[in-house]
C-alpha cells in the first residue's frame, strides 16, 4: 500500500499548479475542484481563499485527481506568448483574460498588429503586380474598338442644294400646269397617260422631299475593328525590364524585412524600458515600506518614552518623500506601457489591466560571455536585410543600364486587324469586312541625344547603388562594433554593481541594527537607506541594460528576425515533453 502524507499532497499540488501556469492553462477549474473536495471532507474554510495548509488536509483521492488533470494537457490549449490566468473569485467585472506579455510575444504581436508593417506588406504586394505587368509584354496584345458618329453637312452646302430643289419643284409645278392646259386645248389624254403623268409627278416630288430631308439630317458612321499586335523584337528591352521588376520585388521584400528588424529592435528596447520602469516601482515600493516600518517603530518607542518626537517626524517626512518617488515611478511605468502599446499596434493606445509584463530575465552564464567579434560581423553581413536590399538595388540598376541600350535597336512587331465600317447602315455585312496582316519594323535614327543621356543616367544610378552598398557595409560594421562595446561594458558593469549592491545592503542592515541599539544617528540610517535605494536602482538599470545590449546586438546582426521563424508547435511540444518528464519524476 502506498501511503501519501501531507507533504506529498502539498508537493504534488504545487508541482501540478506550476505545470499549469507554465503551460498557460486556466486554474479556475482546479481551484473549484479543490474547494469541492474540501467541502466534501468537512473542513471549514473561507470559500474565497484556499491555502496550501488547507489543501494538505485533502484526501489521497484528490491528489490522484490532480494527476489526472495534469495528464489531460494537450497542445491545443497552449499559449506561448500570452499566459491566461483566472485565479480568484468569479466576477463579471473582471477582464475577460489576463495575459503575461513576454518579449517574444510582444514582438510577434507587433509584427501582426503594427500598421507600419501592414503598410509595408501592401507595398510588397504592389511591387508583385509590377512583375506581372512586365511579364505581360511577352504575350500578344488584342484590342477592340467601336465608334459611332453623327455628321451634319455645312449650311453653305445645304442652302445651295435646298435652293436648287426649290427651283426644281417650281419648274415641275409649272410643267404640270402647262401640260394640263395643253391637253385640254389639243386633245383629251387617255386614262393611262393621265395615270403615268401623275405617277411620274408624284415620284419626282417624293425624290425632292427625300433629298431635302437627307441633306438636313445627320450622317451616321459606325466602325468596328479588332487588332492583334505581337512585339517580336525590341533589342531585349523586355528581358531587362522583367529583370528589373524581379529585382525590384525582391528588393521590396528585403525592405519589408528591414522594417520588421527595426520594429523588433524598437519593441525590445521599449519592452525593457517598461521593465526598467517597473523595477523602479518595485524599488520605490520597498523604500516606502522601509520608512513606513521605521515610522511605526519610532512611534512605538515614543509612546513608551524611549524615542524622540523629532525621529518620528523625520521618518514621516522620509516616508512622504518615498511615496512621492513611488508616484513618479508609477507615472514613468504607465508612460512606458503606453509607448510599448503604440509599437504593438494596440487599438486602445495603451496596455490596460489585462496585460502584465513577464518578470525580468535573470542573467545566465551564457549572457555574461562576450561573443566573438568576427563571427558577429560575418553573421551581420549574411543576415542583415538592408544590405541585401542594397545588393538587389544594384542588380536592378545593372538591368536598367542594359535596357537603355536596347533603345538603339529596331522594334519589330506583327499586326493583324479585322475591320468593318458602315455609313447610314444599322447592320454589319460580312461583305464589308476588311482583313489586314502586317509586319512593322521601326528604328529611331536620331533622338536629339535623348537615348545617350538615358544610358548615362542609368550608369550613374548603378554607381550610386554601388556606393550605397559600401555605405551599408560601413553602417553594419559600426552597429556591430557599438553593440559589442556596449555589451562588454554592460557585462562588466553588472558584475561590479551586483557586488556593490551587496555591500551597500549589508551596510544598510548594519546601520539599522546600530540605530536600533542607539549607537548610530538617524542621519546615518537615512543616508544608508538612500544609498541602498540608489544602488538597487543602478543594479536594476544594469540588469535591464544587459538585456537591452543583447537585443541591440541581435538587431545589429539581424538575428532578431529569427523570432518570426520559430514555430509554436515545436515550442509547445518541447514544453509538454518537459512537463511530462517532471510528472514522471
Amino acid at each position: 500500500m502506498i501511503v501519501i502524507d501531507r507533504k506529498n499532497i502539498v508537493g504534488l499540488f504545487f508541482k501540478s499548479t506550476c505545470i499549469l501556469l507554465a503551460l498557460g492553462l486556466p486554474l479556475i477549474s482546479v481551484a473549484q475542484d479543490v474547494a469541492l473536495e474540501i467541502s466534501k471532507s468537512g473542513i471549514e474554510t473561507d470559500p474565497e481563499t484556499v491555502d496550501i495548509e488547507t489543501i494538505a488536509d485533502v484526501s489521497e483521492k484528490f491528489s490522484d485527481d490532480l494527476v489526472s488533470v495534469s495528464e489531460k494537457i494537450t497542445v491545443d490549449t497552449l499559449e506561448i506568448s500570452a499566459v491566461p490566468v483566472s485565479l480568484g473569485k468569479s466576477d463579471d467585472n473582471i477582464p475577460e483574460a489576463f495575459h503575461v506579455l513576454d518579449l517574444v510575444g510582444a514582438q510577434r504581436r507587433a509584427v501582426i498588429d503594427n500598421p507600419s508593417i501592414a503598410a509595408g506588406a501592401e507595398r510588397v504586394k504592389q511591387v508583385q503586380q509590377v512583375v506581372k505587368q512586365a511579364r505581360s509584354m511577352y504575350y500578344p496584345q488584342i484590342d477592340m474598338s467601336y465608334s459611332y458618329s453623327l455628321s451634319w453637312l455645312p449650311s453653305g452646302y445645304t442652302d445651295s442644294v435646298n435652293s436648287y430643289l426649290n427651283e426644281t419643284e417650281d419648274v415641275l409645278r409649272d410643267w404640270r400646269k402647262e401640260s394640263i392646259f395643253q391637253s385640254t386645248i389639243t386633245r383629251q389624254p387617255s386614262l393611262r397617260e393621265r395615270r403615268d403623268a401623275r405617277r411620274w409627278y408624284g415620284s419626282t416630288r417624293d425624290f425632292i422631299d427625300e433629298t431635302r430631308e437627307s441633306i438636313e439630317s445627320p450622317v451616321d458612321n459606325t466602325s468596328v475593328s479588332i487588332t492583334l499586335g505581337w512585339l517580336l523584337f525590341d533589342g531585349f528591352a523586355r528581358e531587362f525590364t522583367n529583370a528589373m521588376a524581379k529585382h525590384g520585388y525582391e528588393e521590396a521584400q528585403a525592405a519589408f524585412r528591414e522594417g520588421q528588424r527595426i520594429l523588433l529592435d524598437a519593441v525590445s528596447q521599449a519592452y525593457y524600458g517598461a521593465q526598467m520602469a517597473r523595477e523602479q516601482v518595485t524599488i520605490a515600493t520597498s523604500d516606502v515600506a522601509f520608512y513606513e516600518r521605521l515610522h511605526k517603530e519610532a512611534q512605538a518607542r515614543r509612546e513608551v518614552g524611549r524615542g524622540a518626537t523629532s525621529h518620528v517626524l523625520s521618518f514621516q517626512t522620509l516616508w512622504y518623500a518615498a511615496r512621492t518617488s513611488l508616484l513618479l515611478a508609477e507615472r514613468n511605468y504607465e508612460t512606458a506601457r503606453i509607448i510599448l502599446a503604440m509599437l504593438l499596434g494596440m487599438p486602445e493606445g495603451r496596455l490596460d489591466s489585462r496585460f502584465d509584463l513577464a518578470a525580468l530575465e535573470e542573467e545566465t552564464p551564457e549572457t555574461m560571455i562576450l561573443p566573438d567579434e568576427g563571427a558577429m560581423l560575418a553573421l551581420a553581413f549574411a543576415l542583415r536585410p538592408d544590405l541585401e536590399q542594397r545588393e538587389l538595388g544594384l542588380r536592378r540598376t545593372q538591368a536598367a543600364v542594359k535596357r537603355e541600350y536596347a533603345g538603339f535597336a529596331p522594334q519589330i512587331a506583327a499586326v493583324g486587324q479585322v475591320q468593318t465600317a458602315n455609313v447610314n447602315e444599322s447592320g454589319f455585312d460580312s461583305e464589308r469586312i476588311t482583313t489586314t496582316v502586317a509586319l512593322n519594323a521601326s528604328l529611331n535614327i536620331f533622338s536629339g541625344g535623348r537615348r545617350r543621356a538615358q544610358v548615362i543616367e542609368a550608369k550613374h544610378a548603378r554607381r550610386e547603388a554601388e556606393l550605397r552598398i559600401v555605405e551599408s557595409e560601413q553602417e553594419i560594421t559600426s552597429d556591430v562594433y557599438q553593440a559589442m562595446t556596449n555589451l562588454k561594458v554592460a557585462q562588466e558593469a553588472l558584475a561590479l554593481q551586483r557586488e556593490a549592491a551587496g555591500c551597500i545592503e549589508k551596510n544598510r542592515n548594519l546601520v539599522e541594527l546600530e540605530y536600533n541599539a542607539g549607537k548610530a544617528m538617524l542621519v546615518g540610517l537615512s543616508q544608508a537607506q538612500r544609498e541602498y535605494t540608489q544602488a538597487m536602482g543602478v543594479l536594476a538599470q544594469a540588469r535591464v541594460g544587459l538585456q537591452q545590449t543583447w537585443q541591440a546586438l541581435h538587431a545589429a546582426t539581424g538575428t532578431n528576425l529569427d523570432v518570426l521563424n520559430q514555430e509554436k508547435d515545436e515550442v509547445s511540444a518541447k514544453v509538454i515533453t518537459e512537463c511530462c518528464e517532471t510528472i514522471e519524476e
